[in-house]
């Protein structure tokens, strides 16, 4: 299943969502220091992709294994900022306790280290519950920790999996930022590589475990 699933983009119209993703990522990067409306343009994209990342993740828990189509935009405010609010809603509830430990606790590298830690160990299921709500309060604690205790220990695996392929495409991009004009290209295209498979692997997660998340 995990093989299938780094083959997953290039299925179907995975192959498509490859291209014109690493473009649209590329395009929204530069257009992003245009002051003011690189703000929107940022804005809009992070949250077209936030769409994308929530579009994968429900087709893949209905059953389904080809790649979905890009997700459709009709109206700025309900396309685009709120799957940017919900993502960064996400993002809060993952890591705000590491901001806040580095902060009080800034001599205590451990201490930062192992909530930042916290913090990637919860994004998983914080994504996957904003993914199948479409509301922001999905990712607060309260919701997330006990499905993730209820899944224990597959939910480590999924951990793993997606944390192995951050940090590889991590490693990778460092390579290539040292490559001019292509590797930026091929940096954002790994960039979209991640996020259709990461998201696949948290919709497969889900649709293995679905008896034990409700």
């Amino acid at each position: 299943m995990i093989s299938d699933a780094f083959a997953y983009p290039f299925k179907g119209a995975g192959k498509y969502m490859l291209i014109i993703g690493a473009i649209l990522s590329l395009l929204a990067a530069g257009a992003s220091y245009i002051p003011f409306l690189g703000l929107l343009i940022a804005i809009g994209a992070s949250g077209y992709f936030s769409a994308c990342i929530f579009k994968i993740i429900n087709f893949t828990a209905c059953g389904q294994d080809e790649a979905c189509e890009w997700p459709v935009f009709q109206d700025f405010f309900s396309d685009l900022v709120m799957p940017w609010l919900c993502m960064l809603s996400v993002s809060f509830f993952s890591f705000v306790p590491y901001v806040l430990v580095s902060i009080l606790f800034e001599d205590s590298r451990f201490l930062s280290i192992v909530f930042l830690v916290l913090g990637f160990v919860h994004l998983p299921m914080a994504i996957l519950c904003v993914a199948l709500s479409s509301t922001m309060r999905s990712a607060f604690w309260a919701i997330t920790l006990p499905l993730i205790a209820n899944c224990t220990p597959q939910y480590f695996i999924l951990v793993l999996v997606t944390g192995g392929l951050y940090l590889v495409i991590s490693i990778l991009n460092n390579v290539l930022s040292n490559i001019p004009i292509l590797g930026w290209f091929l940096s954002f295209f790994l960039g979209m590589y991640s996020l259709m498979v990461s998201s696949l692997i948290i919709g497969l997660f889900y649709r293995e475990n679905k008896h034990l998340i409700g």
